[in-house]
């Protein structure tokens, strides 16, 4: 059914009077949001006063980024039902999230996420597929962008993302990227709208995009982008795979000559899949079904969407040692050494440091001189506000050992880091959270290569000798036939988590340290073996141990030069 230009601006009316009562009742919290940011960067102000604190101590910025961890978190994939091809399946979509590990910029998107985590409670993650992103052959693929909770409104009064029937997603760009992206001819820009100036287009150029997910009548996702009286995508099926092609022609967008184009776009509901060089197949694209869309939360909050802010927490203990350091400072100022001096003196005194010279007339003595010292005792204040920072780290459950303040110089690095992290129980359900939010992220990377990746995506693996293998994405793999139905599907049953094992940056010594522990006890086999020495190297290479690489390709050699041990068999390489 074409749309017309009366049911466009229907669309848009309806979706921005669903946006400003969205926005309408997230405002309380998007004004924490704000004075938990200001706290995060020093803010003086004192809730329930005009006066602000004229001297800050900013623990809030302090026990925050001692929490910061650079841990980003190893996927691990299972199928939920064993066979072989689901097991190779398995392992394949798991080094596609590997491999997207290192290539997207996870190291800037993390330092992102764990600030706006533990400020604001929660940060938002949006995926994208991107048709603009080719190499060699291979077209298309995933962009993970991490959004502050402030430019994240969902539906009124829904505390879980899959329950929602519609969100919102808000960034600014500017007016050349509206024409290069959407299409929008120059002269139209007016009709956008900068949100934070509350205006419309004046010729600046900046302007806010508000991107729409909902959910359609016939259980799609769609996608509807505006700013101000501009739309500018109306997108029913967000998951469709769809083609721009020249109604004049019938040829595609990119191939058109044509000296007045008509391009229109039409979905591609189905596809032919070679099965052999004599017959062919037909089945329908996959189609993901939920928001590209995932919240981590900082630790679980009642009727709340997003988690329980670190800075919400500690306000009143940081207002409170502002209030000390306030009355710290009030009384240095008035402190001082007052001279005392005979009534017929002939000079003149002053506060200022060794700015007068006293002479003493003949028969005068010393002892006719002296002084007031009027400095106060602050000893009081001090050990309060520290007490008081006491308490703010207790009440997020950080220890002087998790800080690094507490250290035994004849502690070993595993020793210390198992104390640290018992001392830290209570902030390992902000881990098992990164670790949920980074589970579902992968799931969502999946089914997006599930859905688009056309071209089967080369990966590598190695496996438990440390061997590198071949190793390639292809969605077909994953199709399947049901004779009840009689169709074919695509199988996304598997189970997506963390690898704990990871060796990650936070505990990569720990590893190492292990490790050696554990060849040194004999558990890999006869430390005095060559074969044990070699099995130990590439432990320690999998945990990126400094030059460990050259020791296994040393051993290798020495015991054969396939690392196997002496054993004849050889993995299969997986094309």
């Amino acid at each position: 059914m074409k749309t017309t230009k009366k049911d466009g601006a229907q669309k848009l009316q309806r979706f921005r009077e669903l946006y400003e009562n969205a926005k309408c009742a997230a405002s309380k919290i998007q004004s924490d949001f704000d004075k938990y940011m200001r706290q995060y960067k020093g803010s003086a102000e004192i809730d329930g006063s005009a006066t602000s604190a004229s001297a800050t101590r900013n623990i809030t910025y302090e026990i925050i980024e001692s929490q910061i961890s650079s841990e980003i978190p190893t996927p691990k994939v299972s199928a939920a039902s064993y066979s072989e091809k689901r097991e190779r399946n398995a392992l394949a979509a798991e080094s596609l999230c590997k491999m997207l590990r290192e290539k997207l910029p996870f190291e800037e998107i993390n330092d992102l996420d764990e600030r706006y985590t533990y400020i604001y409670g929660g940060s938002v993650f949006y995926i994208e597929w991107d048709n603009t992103i080719i190499s060699g052959n291979e077209v298309g693929g995933v962009k993970v962008h991490c959004i502050s909770p402030k430019d994240f409104i969902p539906q009124p009064n829904i505390y879980r993302l899959d329950d929602m029937e519609y969100c919102f997603v808000k960034f600014l760009t500017t007016r050349g990227e509206l024409t290069r992206r959407y299409g929008i001819k120059a002269e139209d820009c007016y009709l956008a709208q900068c949100e934070e100036e509350n205006e419309s287009f004046d010729g600046g150029d900046t302007v806010s995009v508000i991107i729409s997910f909902y959910k359609t009548d016939s259980g799609t996702v769609g996608q509807f982008i505006f700013s101000g009286e501009l739309v500018l995508s109306d997108n029913e099926d967000y998951y469709g795979r769809k083609i721009r092609y020249c109604k004049s022609c019938l040829a595609p967008e990119e191939l058109c000559r044509c000296d007045r184009r008509k391009i229109a776009t039409r979905e591609l509901s189905l596809e032919i899949l070679p099965e052999s060089k004599e017959s062919i197949r037909e089945a329908a694209y996959y189609k993901p079904k939920r928001f590209p869309l995932v919240i981590r939360k900082n630790t679980s909050s009642e009727k709340s969407l997003l988690g329980q802010s670190d800075c919400e927490y500690i306000r009143p203990e940081q207002q409170a040692i502002n209030k000390v350091e306030s009355r710290i400072l009030q009384k240095l100022l008035r402190s001082g050494v007052t001279p005392i001096v005979p009534e017929d003196a002939s000079i003149s005194v002053n506060n200022s440091v060794f700015g007068q010279v006293i002479k003493m007339k003949p028969g005068e003595s010393m002892a006719q001189y002296g002084k007031v010292d009027t400095t106060p005792d602050i000893s009081q204040d001090i050990a309060e506000a520290e007490r008081l920072y006491d308490h703010a780290k207790r009440t997020l459950g950080i220890s002087d050992a998790f800080q690094g303040i507490d250290e035994s110089a004849n502690e070993s690095g595993y020793a210390r880091q198992l104390r640290i992290s018992q001392a830290s129980g209570r902030l390992e359900s902000k881990k098992k959270m990164k670790h949920t939010a980074y589970s579902y992220i992968d799931r969502i990377i999946f089914e997006h290569y599930l859905a688009f990746a056309d071209e089967p995506r080369a990966l590598t693996y190695k496996d438990g000798f440390g061997r590198v293998h071949n190793q390639a994405f292809n969605r077909y793999d994953f199709l399947e036939f049901d004779p009840l139905r009689g169709e074919y599907y695509y199988d996304d049953d598997y189970l997506f988590s963390v690898d704990l094992n990871g060796a990650n940056e936070g505990q990569r010594e720990a590893l190492w340290e292990r490790n050696l522990e554990n060849l040194k006890a004999g558990t890999l086999g006869d430390p005095n073996e060559p074969s044990t020495l070699l099995r130990y190297w590439q432990f320690q290479e999998r945990a990126h141990y400094p030059n460990a690489r050259e020791n296994v390709e040393y051993f290798t050699e020495l015991i054969g030069g396939d690392g196997s041990f002496g054993k004849e068999e050889t993995a299969n390489t997986i094309n």
